[in-house]
């Protein structure tokens, strides 16, 4: 057999692969967000969470990006939640981190980080029915924040199985990659 066939078909697959556009290689993971913010209404205590709560959603290139967002008021996605209370000043003041769930184990991969309105999970409770997307079913590790408990649920709506981070869950063991609901309630309260 000749060499030269070979050469010349390792040419036209190397000049092929160069050709390609970059628009047609697939997206890299570096071109996904690293974080994103999900917004939520605190419920009080003794009430039931709604099953119902408007998605507001922003994503970052990095966590600092994403906790700055919300520590400035969550410009945007909190008049989106509450439409008859909004005033800068007080958006800002009144915004908070209640919990955080990432992709990979020990807090690591992408983030979602949840944050609603007063000084945490005092006396208040945040329920999100369905998890945004890119995390359902793909959360791994998960914390809370601001006297916060995180209550992972295998199912929408706060149904199915739950595991209840104490604040912090470095791997969701049996529920790892099944979350498909979360609710953050005061530390001390089990889901």
């Amino acid at each position: 057999m000749s060499i030269r066939p070979w050469l010349a078909s390792a040419a036209l697959v190397a000049v092929l692969a160069l050709a390609v556009p970059t628009s047609a290689i697939a997206a890299t993971p570096a071109d996904e967000p690293v974080a994103c913010t999900v917004g939520g209404v605190p419920i009080p205590d003794g009430d039931p969470v709604p099953d119902e709560i408007p998605t507001v959603i922003s994503c970052f290139d990095t966590v600092a990006e994403a906790e700055q967002f919300i520590e400035d008021g969550a410009p945007g996605d909190y008049e989106q939640l509450h439409p008859t209370a909004f005033s800068l000043r007080a958006a800002a003041a009144a915004t908070v981190i209640v919990g955080k769930a990432w992709t990979g184990t020990s807090r690591s991969g992408t983030a979602l980080i949840h944050w609603g309105s007063g000084t945490g999970c005092y006396g208040v409770t945040y329920g999100f029915p369905t998890v945004a997307s890119t995390w359902n079913n793909n959360v791994r590790s998960a914390e809370g924040f601001n006297n916060c408990w995180s209550s992972q649920y295998d199912g929408t709506s706060y149904t199915g199985t739950v595991l209840t981070c104490t604040p912090y869950c470095a791997t969701l063991g049996t529920l790892a990659a099944k979350t498909s609901s979360i609710v953050y309630r005061p530390a001390g309260t089990w889901g």
